[in-house]
């Protein structure tokens, strides 16, 4: 009797929750609207006294009780009810408290969270200023880092280093990636500060020294655009035309990156005095064009061996002139001649080079086999005739022969003389 009373109970106990939670019932409406109104489930609620919150923080602040005065204004910023304005400035001191802690790592994304709140607002150019001066500290590291390496070639990947726990200035681990998110901050809320030229050099230095050429284009690139009267575009322009030269990854790839290397080089060249008046940068854009040209000549030269390959003997003799028209004065340009020559003696002869195509292959046999007697006595002549060889000269130099090891680029080193600027 008692364990039917008790499912009894139970089953009443149900129907009430469900009727208490259907969306229809008004007492669910009056307990959600309640609970809305409490502080423990809204970040949203009136605060009469937020203002003399604000002005205690402030004076916490100044008398150096940061953790608590950090607190108060945590608890102003996150109470979205507040207006914009004390919000913002609490959101602002906030970070300030942790950064004078020293705690770095949380008041970088203080601030961030500031210019994501407010992003027109009265601390817009201060947090990014904030923000880079943490970031470049943390970059101390990749320069002492540079300086330990200085003897080495070509890139320098990322070394692990043991972190120390007890550091609050630090992150914990990816120091470098945090130092590049927070740079990338500065120039994104604040693209003409003046601090934003100086974030997309760092950006764009790390990710060179890093093999990173893409990303270090893109950021060598806004700063060359966007930022004309800024000291930092020389080098930018210099390290830009090198990035976009290695980004491609080689001549068999998409060359309308060499196209805008070779272009920025003009463009240097003729309205850049910093650049044209030092004797080593001259030089050093003038093996950057040499680079981009050899690049391009094998691009080409690429081109015509692809069309000689396929059977298209026509078309390969159209590139291999434009390659011997184009870039003379360059090994590809031998070359070109060479495979030219052999070509046009074959087709003197008569015989068309089928390369490595079935159907011209099957083609070329049939003809061979059940030809007119002209063609039949050609192809018994055909050994006689000059440049009748099979066409298997080499197909370009051997990349450990070229400049840098084979890497493209100025000599193939990613680096262009010093470190850069150190703000």
């Amino acid at each position: 009797m008692a364990e039917r009373t008790f499912r009894r109970r139970r089953v009443v106990a149900a129907v009430v929750a469900c009727a208490l939670l259907s969306p229809g019932c008004q007492t669910f409406q009056s307990l959600k609207t309640m609970g809305s109104n409490w502080r423990p489930f809204s970040s949203s609620y009136d605060d009469p006294l937020a203002e003399t919150k604000l002005a205690d923080a402030e004076r916490l602040f100044t008398e150096g009780q940061y953790e608590a005065a950090g607190k108060l204004f945590k608890e102003l910023a996150d109470n979205t009810g507040n207006n914009a304005i004390l919000a913002e400035r609490a959101r602002f001191m906030q970070a300030e408290a942790r950064r004078v802690r020293g705690q770095y790592p949380e008041a970088v994304d203080t601030y961030h969270r500031l210019l994501i709140d407010f992003p027109t607002g009265a601390h817009r150019q201060e947090s990014c200023a904030r923000i880079f001066e943490i970031s470049n500290y943390w970059l101390d590291d990749f320069r002492d880092e540079l300086l330990a390496r200085q003897e080495e070639k070509g890139i320098r990947h990322w070394r692990p280093r043991w972190p120390n726990p007890w550091d609050r200035t630090k992150p914990f681990l990816v120091q470098e990636s945090r130092a590049l998110e927070g740079l990338d901050y500065v120039h994104t809320h604040d693209i003409f500060g003046p601090s934003a030229d100086k974030a997309l050099f760092w950006c764009g230095y790390v990710n060179f020294i890093r093999g990173n050429f893409e990303e270090a284009d893109h950021y060598f690139s806004q700063l060359v655009e966007m930022h004309k009267d800024s000291s930092l575009r020389p080098q930018a322009m210099a390290y830009a035309i090198q990035a976009k030269n290695n980004a491609t990854g080689g001549a068999v790839y998409d060359g309308r990156k060499c196209a805008e290397a070779l272009h920025l080089v003009h463009v240097a060249e003729a309205s850049v005095p910093e650049l044209s008046r030092d004797p080593e940068m001259v030089d050093r854009l003038t093996k950057a064009k040499f680079a981009i040209r050899y690049q391009q000549a094998e691009k080409d030269f690429r081109t015509a061996e692809y069309y000689e390959r396929i059977g298209h003997p026509g078309s390969a003799v159209f590139y291999y002139e434009l390659v011997r028209r184009r870039y003379a004065g360059t090994q590809y340009a031998d070359l070109a001649t060479d495979r030219k020559d052999q070509l046009m003696a074959l087709m003197a002869a008569g015989k068309s080079p089928h390369g490595n195509d079935p159907w011209m292959m099957v083609q070329a046999k049939w003809s061979e086999l059940f030809g007119s007697k002209n063609d039949v006595q050609t192809a018994e002549g055909r050994d006689s005739a000059p440049g009748s060889r099979p066409l298997t000269g080499p197909t370009g130099p051997d990349p450990r022969t070229m400049p840098g090891g084979g890497q493209p680029g100025l000599g193939g080193q990613p680096g262009m003389g010093g470190f850069g600027p150190r703000p």
